[in-house]
């Protein structure tokens, strides 16, 4: 009985770790797809803040907008829904790279809902000012959460993975 419930802990452990590997995978990949729409997003909702009569100026920032947001959606909940439990459920991770990934996620999800809740076209000039001034911020923060996953995060993921793997050959 005890033998049985080894196996399925290591199976569950193995099922776990790879849905880790492949949700790292596809952020990493997210990563790399937004850099430049940040840049885009970052211009023209600091543009459009300044300046929210311009009707081409509300185009540009609707458009770079819906470029980051279906992206921005799956790379949140990745992050929720597989990353973050995942993290929590390791004894040794550090629990200062947990906390900040947990707090600039829910920032992030703060900084989505003030976006979605105007029109960039069809909002009235303080409206749009306002979810152009988000939209800035957003892309900042997002380009600063995308480094710090870069340099601190997912290598720590890596080697907890890389330890987890070898540790279970031996």
């Amino acid at each position: 009985m005890v033998l049985n419930k080894e196996n399925g802990d290591q199976v569950d452990q193995k099922r776990d770790t790879a849905e880790v590997e492949a949700a790292l995978a596809r952020l990493t990949n997210e990563d790399s797809k937004l850099g430049e729409r940040l840049i885009n997003a970052a211009v023209a909702g600091a543009v459009v803040a300044r300046q929210p009569a311009d009707p081409m100026l509300r185009a540009e920032a609707a458009a770079a907008w819906n470029s980051i947001k279906p992206v921005i959606s799956e790379h949140l909940s990745c992050q929720k829904d597989i990353v973050l439990p995942w993290l929590e459920s390791r004894k040794n991770f550090p629990p200062d790279l947990i906390l900040r990934a947990r707090e600039q996620r829910t920032r992030l999800c703060g900084m989505v809902q003030t976006i979605d809740a105007f029109s960039f076209i069809t909002g009235t000039d303080e409206e749009v000012a306002q979810a152009g001034t988000a939209l800035t911020a957003f892309a900042v923060c997002l380009d600063d959460l995308i480094d710090c996953e870069e340099r601190d995060l997912f290598p720590m993921i890596q080697r907890s993975l890389f330890g987890e793997s070898s540790g279970a050959g031996a």
